[in-house]
């Protein structure tokens, strides 16, 4: 393979994986086109005209239910807050980052200095991966989780070990800590998991996190955790507050529906958290994102509510795998779920599409025939349950 061989094959990678853990197109803008990013929007059904350059939208009429998206929207105090503050947008955000980063801090039971925010939780991830390069190169996950971190590290080159995923497709939490040594740098826990959509039963995972972070730091990506029946029973900030080498990862994407705008955060030990929130916020934070996350944030009442509506549109999806007789993960607390289909992923994506449904085209490592399928709104889910037994039955 020549030079010119050589490098195409590592940009082809490079897309490849950050299309993956999904940083979304400002980052795969830095190694493709921009008439490629136009299509990907456009074939998703987002409106392109105000782009410079853009041809007129052409809406493909899919059901986009493949990316964990909350098809019902932000609060609408959240939206009343960008709204009321679109005329603010000449200046840099480092006060209000500031403001979220207290507002977080008591919520959680913490120090804003153990708060890191950033545009969107994908930054925390790959920082984090580069961290672990940088602090032993070893890091312990299971099998079939989001490929965040350890997609990451080992994009960096460094040593990722695996476990199978417990029988009941959850985080086999006594298999990791076996396979944890003193080398270990750390230790990814996604929960609830995805693509599985399973938990681990938090005082179980909280006693799990103490003893094993005496060896090596514990990260838990809570992204899914607020649509969980049990939150805030399942948070674990309470091991950061309590001075355990642990990181909490949360985002705005999820239950807050705001994935558009970019908003996450982690919470972490207060040195670790100046020395990676100077290099992952870098020039700052989006503003309007700040502004409707805090927002979103005071609605309660609109959390609440979406947590019951994505459970009852979840439970559709259960009752059908049910119906179908399909194998599934069980007891999801996501906005999806994760099913055993009966054929090859990209088969089964390509009969959903044919009826009108976008699911995962791809798979993870030992579930070929499984796929993961989001909610959407009762509309969009009701014509998916329709194209699964057309498909499946």
């Amino acid at each position: 393979m020549n030079k010119n061989e050589q490098q195409s094959t590592v940009n082809s990678s490079r897309r490849n994986w950050l299309k993956s853990v999904g940083l979304g197109a400002g980052a795969v803008a830095l190694t493709t086109s921009v008439d490629s990013i136009m299509g990907d929007l456009r074939a998703a059904g987002m409106q392109t005209e105000h782009f410079p350059s853009a041809t007129p939208n052409v809406n493909d009429g899919l059901i986009r239910l493949s990316s964990n998206e909350n098809a019902f929207g932000p609060s609408k105090k959240a939206a009343k807050a960008m709204q009321s503050e679109l005329l603010n947008l000449a200046r840099y955000t480092d006060a209000t980052v500031e403001v979220l980063a207290q507002k977080i801090a008591e919520q959680e039971g913490v120090s804003a200095e153990q708060i890191v925010i950033t545009n969107g939780s994908s930054p925390i991830l790959f920082g984090y991966a580069d961290w672990i390069t940088k602090n032993g190169n070893k890091l312990v996950t299971s099998m079939a989780t989001y490929e965040g971190v350890p997609r990451g590290a080992e994009f960096m080159g460094a040593d990722v070990t695996y476990v199978p995923l417990a029988n009941d497709m959850t985080f086999d939490l006594d298999a990791i800590e076996a396979a944890v040594t003193e080398d270990t740098t750390a230790v990814y826990v996604c929960n609830p998991n995805n693509p599985t959509g399973s938990m681990v039963d938090a005082a179980k995972l909280t006693a799990f996190a103490k003893r094993v972070s005496k060896k090596a730091q514990v990260f838990i990506d809570e992204a899914y955790i607020e649509m969980s029946d049990a939150y805030p029973a399942n948070v674990q900030s309470k091991l950061v507050a309590e001075g355990y080498n642990v990181v909490i990862c949360r985002t705005f994407s999820k239950i807050h529906a705001m994935a558009g705008q970019r908003l996450g955060y982690a919470i972490m030990p207060a040195e670790q958290a100046k020395t990676m929130g100077g290099m992952l916020r870098m020039g700052g934070v989006n503003y309007l994102a700040l502004v409707a996350g805090m927002a979103s944030m005071d609605d309660h009442a609109n959390l609440n509510t979406m947590r019951s509506r994505i459970k009852t549109e979840r439970e559709k999806l259960v009752k059908v795998a049910k119906e179908l007789k399909q194998p599934y993960a069980p007891n999801p607390q996501g906005n999806f779920i994760y099913m055993d289909t009966g054929m090859p992923h990209d088969k089964f994506a390509e009969k959903m599409k044919a009826q009108g449904i976008k699911v995962v085209g791809r798979t993870w490592p030992g579930f070929d025939s499984w796929s993961r399928i989001s909610v959407g709104t009762p509309a969009e889910t009701d014509a998916c349950v329709k194209a699964l037994k057309a498909v499946l039955a």
